[in-house]
């Protein structure tokens, strides 16, 4: 038990002192050509804490005349050149997206065109820049449908609440008169906008989530699994976790950016046979990020700037100086609800549903990997976990 117990005080030192060097070795993971310095060094060191680990052992099993031990010793010595081989192939994988174009992708698979969004550069972005510049489009787009959402709610609802009053000649006398509401019959286009509003904030904020991850994952906040694996999967108690960590490590950094940039090429799809769907621009940024649903001659969406056909009307911080008649009501001219509805599927199914589905896929993978190189782990957890 003392034995045990010594082993595992030396491990966590060990890792202690890899994770440290690790912390003040790296920086951005930025695809610069010295990202990997950090990450190779802490390898390194993660390394060499393994294989003094086993000599010790070793030793320890010689001067103590333990079978255990030298047995021990001679079965991780191998565990533990499989997990060198395991994290260079991962190194090396991650050299190789930072090296890869988006555009390349268009020809290996032979796609018909490239996303709109990544026209601009030529194709030229990387992997992990594709995944970014994706990531902030979607997130542009889905502010500005709940910028234009607001403004359609506000329009209902003083439309809604605008009543005249009609006097039938003997009214001065009787004190009879009769009350209309011209925009009553727009309750239901007002109740339908209140729940697209809630549905586009919930797309936005989950499209925020996913850049903030990926900030965290370029910033190397995850690079620390990697030499700590090496250490962990070779240790006959930590088998399953250390290849956990391994499964994290590749769905973080291979997995996640590459999903992210097949949605690119996705959502254009979305809208292949059907008209453009018109979007209202009520914030004056010209409805930002629409392009994410453009690809060759698919065009998904089209702006149209507050003032102009078919988006009669203002931009949002104009409502404030609106006056109560039945002309400025008139004025008040929100978009056409099938429109808006139409829209904000789009959204949601770039935003929330391929996501979702992103996540099934990787932690499917994540698991089976996690099984061939330890023990199947419970990769919902570990995600709730991160």
């Amino acid at each position: 038990m003392a034995k045990a117990n010594a082993r595992i005080a030396l491990f966590v030192l060990l890792s202690i002192l890899a994770a440290s060097q690790l912390g003040f070795a790296t920086g951005p993971f930025i695809c610069d050509g010295t990202q990997f310095n950090g990450i190779l060094e802490a390898c390194g060191i993660a390394t060499l804490a393994l294989f003094a680990l086993i000599a010790l052992a070793y030793i320890g099993g010689e001067t103590m005349q333990s079978p255990r031990m030298i047995t021990w010793a001679k079965t991780e010595a191998v565990q533990g050149v499989a997990s060198i081989i395991i994290a260079s192939v991962l190194v090396f994988t991650l050299m190789t997206m930072c090296d890869f174009q988006i555009g390349e992708l268009k020809s290996v698979f032979g796609l018909s065109a490239l996303p709109k969004i990544y026209e601009a550069n030529g194709g030229t972005d990387t992997l992990y820049v594709g995944a970014l510049r994706y990531i902030e489009n979607m997130a542009a787009l889905a502010l500005s449908s709940v910028n234009s959402l607001r403004y359609d709610l506000g329009s209902y609802e003083i439309r809604t609440s605008y009543n005249t009053f009609e006097c039938s000649g003997d009214c001065l006398f009787s004190l009879s008169s009769v009350s209309i509401s011209p925009f009553g019959g727009e309750s239901m286009s007002l109740a339908i906008t209140n729940n697209l509003l809630g549905i586009a904030t919930m797309s936005y904020l989950a499209v925020i989530f996913q850049y903030f991850t990926l900030l965290y994952i370029y910033g190397g906040l995850f690079l620390v699994f990697l030499p700590f694996a090496i250490i962990m999967r070779s240790m006959p108690f930590m088998r399953h976790f250390g290849g956990s960590l391994i499964a994290i490590f590749v769905s973080l950094y291979l997995l996640y950016p590459l999903m992210l940039v097949a949605d690119a090429y996705v959502a254009p799809g979305f809208t292949v046979n059907s008209d453009p769907v018109v979007m209202c621009d009520r914030d004056g940024r010209l409805c930002a990020g629409k392009d994410i649903f453009s690809a060759g001659s698919v065009i998904g969406i089209t702006c149209s700037t507050a003032g102009t056909d078919p988006c009669y009307g203002h931009y949002e911080w104009q409502m404030e100086g609106i006056g109560r008649s039945k002309s400025a009501m008139n004025g008040l001219h929100p978009n056409e609800t099938w429109q808006a509805i139409k829209l904000n599927v789009l959204i949601f199914m770039a935003a929330v549903f391929l996501p979702a589905l992103n996540f099934v896929v990787i932690a499917a993978l994540g698991r089976e990997l996690s099984r061939f190189l330890g023990e199947e782990a419970d990769m919902s957890r570990l995600g709730q976990m991160i």
